[in-house]
């Protein structure tokens, strides 16, 4: 029967005695950040830890001989929604901590590290991924962070992913509804329905006030001429600049009256399908390199701010 501790508790003797092979540590990984008028500040962080939880469950049933290592949540995370209530950690310190903690369980032994995150800012994931990419070359140890590739799904309407939820444009937490909108509220309700301001309905919805820009025209000619991830991306980005630029812009993306406890559920199991798939191949031995939205940018994550 697989076996559920926490690092913290555990004495050194206790350590030594895992099965490194069989022993998956988790973590979530998201910040405190404003999510509109009806969704507490710690938004990410619930619905990230919801999701360990899920996880979990999904290991014990996939592998009972498992140990899972629940490490302490780290609320931090970069590019926060830039108002007040929010806090902001920089990519660069973000992906030092999460090599620091990959170094530390590498060196006794662990060789996987799961993330549970909720937060699509560029440079947070950006910073997740770099991280990962210096713990597999440094240590050959898995740092998994599976929002990295479901956020560029939900943003560009995987169509496995919308088949697996039944959820379509506008409410699968894509740019229309990008933040604090119908797809969150939806996972706040099938995270703990007292932690939403019960005015929820009465929120209204918030659109995007104009259309694309200079970014997605350029994100649309480097596609036609064969860069189409990156020019994909360029597309997201400026619809987030457009929004987040905008001064006493509404801090929340989407239509939260719209939101149903069964929307997040079906959310939360097919995430936790892409997490398993991961894992699964990690356990096989596979290199994985996941490239989460606006990687080919990714030189910005070492920019102040």
């Amino acid at each position: 029967m697989a076996r559920v501790v926490e690092y913290v508790r555990q004495t050194l003797p206790q350590l030594q005695a895992l099965d490194k092979a069989k022993t998956v540590a988790l973590m979530s990984v998201s910040p405190i950040e404003v999510h509109g008028p009806h969704l507490p500040v710690g938004t990410d962080v619930y619905i990230s830890e919801n999701l360990r939880q899920r996880y979990i469950a999904e290991i014990e049933r996939r592998h009972p001989d498992f140990t899972m290592l629940i490490m302490p949540p780290l609320p931090a995370g970069a590019d926060p929604l830039p108002v007040g209530g929010s806090i902001n950690v920089p990519a660069p310190v973000l992906e030092g901590l999460i090599v620091a903690f990959a170094s530390g369980l590498a060196a006794q032994g662990f060789k996987y590290l799961l993330i549970s995150d909720n937060h699509g800012g560029p440079r947070h994931q950006m910073a997740i991924e770099a991280a990962a990419r210096t713990a597999w070359r440094k240590h050959r140890f898995y740092v998994i962070n599976p929002f990295g590739l479901e956020f560029r799904m939900m943003v560009q309407h995987d169509p496995a992913l919308m088949q697996a939820t039944g959820l379509g444009p506008g409410n699968i937490g894509d740019d229309p509804d990008v933040h604090a909108g119908t797809n969150e509220t939806s996972l706040m309700m099938a995270t703990d329905l007292a932690l939403i301001d019960p005015g929820y309905p009465g929120v209204p919805a918030s659109a995007p006030t104009k259309g694309p820009g200079a970014l997605a025209a350029i994100g649309r000619v480097l596609a036609a001429l064969g860069g189409r991830v990156l020019g994909r991306d360029l597309e997201h980005l400026d619809a987030t600049l457009a929004w987040t630029g905008k001064k006493g812009f509404t801090p929340y993306m989407g239509a939260p009256a719209k939101a149903s406890k069964e929307a997040g559920e079906a959310m939360y199991r097919a995430r936790v399908n892409v997490a398993m798939d991961l894992l699964e191949r990690a356990l096989r031995g596979e290199e994985l390199k996941i490239t989460p939205m606006l990687w080919g940018l990714r030189i910005l994550r070492k920019l102040p701010g």
